[in-house]
């Protein structure tokens, strides 16, 4: 997965009121794509990737800001700036971890901008395999030489903010049969919009909007059952569900647990290169004074969470 930000023109930027004017000085070397809350905590941007084997590439751009592109070959040093997270998130009230060096791989620590060029990508390799999925990490890069120019006062560090997913992460099509042995006015709600949210490298839960539930029906209305949401456990290799339980607790604290039923598929089925699903059939059961409700569903991928 190649994580990137988008620079929609690179002289709209040198005409945006939130940076100066550069056409009336000398050329200033910096980082210009991030969102800044203007509090003083630095700039950002969101980058999201699927955990992996293989190193996903990332990169920021490096830019030459002027009213007229590098005459000539300019060096630019860059490094990861710890500082810069304990900044961000005391200025901003968040909980970034620092991501750990072995999280990340850079090519060097210099990018050099062309002649007759004014932005160039500085690439950077995140290693997932070595990140936890339930934390969202913050990566500080700046610059520390321009190259014999300015360095930006406003835009010489970019924090990206760094969250992961699993490959079966996503949104899906839900369809399929709910039987409810206890209380036969709760039926299922097919078909529905699920997603399946990343807990861990090998487990997703399903969130149903912005809650840990899963949609019902009572006497035709639209609820839900409380403190009730399959955490779904997934063998890496063949993708077998190899277990089901409860996101509220085995049991929860209103006696609700999850169990997989073993005469189901409980299998996705994946993309040729294995790193996208295209479907999951998983049959499972809400416990609560024996075996409740039985579910038997076909989980059709719809793209990205």
């Amino acid at each position: 997965m190649i994580g990137f930000a988008v620079l929609s023109s690179l002289s709209s930027c040198l005409k945006d009121e939130s940076q100066p004017d550069f056409t009336k000085n000398q050329a200033v070397i910096e980082l210009p794509i991030g969102s800044s809350a203007a509090n003083g905590g630095g700039n950002s941007i969101a980058a999201a990737f699927t955990v992996d084997q293989t190193p996903s590439d990332y990169f920021v751009y490096v830019n030459y800001a002027a009213p007229e592109a590098a005459a000539q070959n300019v060096t630019v040093t860059l490094k990861v700036d710890t500082s810069a997270v304990t900044k961000f998130n005391t200025v901003n009230g968040t909980t970034y971890a620092q991501m750990p060096a072995n999280g990340y791989t850079l090519a060097g620590n210099t990018v050099v901008i062309p002649t007759g060029q004014r932005l160039v990508k500085f690439p950077i390799k995140i290693n997932t395999i070595n990140l936890d999925p339930l934390k969202t990490y913050a990566l500080p890069i700046t610059i520390s030489d321009g190259g014999g120019f300015t360095v930006s006062g406003n835009f010489g560090t970019l924090v990206s903010i760094i969250t992961l997913k699993n490959k079966w992460d996503g949104v899906y099509t839900v369809t399929g049969t709910m039987l409810d042995t206890q209380n036969s006015a709760l039926t299922g709600q097919y078909p529905r919009t699920l997603k399946l949210v990343t807990q861990g490298p090998n487990t997703v839960a399903i969130q149903d909007g912005d809650s840990f539930a899963h949609g019902i029906l009572n006497a035709g209305a639209g609820s839900s059952y409380g403190s009730f949401s399959p955490v779904f456990t997934i063998d890496n290799t063949s993708s077998t569900i190899t277990s089901a339980i409860n996101y509220y607790g085995q049991p929860a604290s209103n006696g609700r647990s999850a169990r997989l039923d073993a005469s189901g598929v409980n299998k996705f089925t994946m993309s040729a290169d294995g790193k996208t699903p295209v479907s999951m059939k998983v049959k499972y059961i809400l416990v609560q004074n024996g075996d409740r409700t039985f579910f038997d569903e076909t989980w059709t991928y719809t793209g990205s969470r």
